[in-house]
């Protein structure tokens, strides 16, 4: 039995090479989308912490690092630990801390970095989705 079936190894090729560029614009595209929401996180933790009527978390400063783990890009967002703050001796991070979380004495009423980030989950997940839609249809030529 012979079957008719032949493969143009050209087209093949072609088809990986809009597969693998795809791919880098989808990466690209990504990135780019976890800067913004770390930015946006960073942004809502640091007005959050400067409306306190405590006057030490005013000196907390909020940064955002991105990095990537193998295929994953990921951003960590905290408190920097840019020395003691002036009216309280703490650490930034020490201070945000207690402002993040409270102590058996109080404190706790600042949202931390990971709420703001749940917020802004819905729309990194529509970035990504984006993405990956752009990343198929430039694999298939569209």
């Amino acid at each position: 039995m012979s079957s008719d079936v032949t493969i143009d190894a050209g087209e093949l090729t072609a088809f990986g090479r809009r597969v693998a560029a795809a791919h880098a614009m989808a990466g690209v595209s990504i990135a780019k989308a976890v800067k913004k929401g770390a930015q946006v996180v960073k942004e809502k933790t640091q007005s959050d912490l400067n409306s306190s009527s405590n006057g030490g978390l005013h000196v907390v400063r909020v940064r955002y690092e991105l990095g990537t783990t193998g295929s994953q890009i990921y951003a960590d967002i905290g408190p920097e630990d840019s020395g003691k703050t002036r009216e309280h001796g703490h650490t930034g991070p020490t201070v945000a801390a207690i402002a993040f979380y409270g102590t058996a004495r109080g404190g706790g009423t600042h949202k931390p970095p990971e709420h703001y980030a749940e917020e802004e989950l819905p729309t990194l997940a529509e970035y990504v989705g984006d993405a990956a839609d752009g990343m198929l249809i430039g694999a298939i030529g569209l």
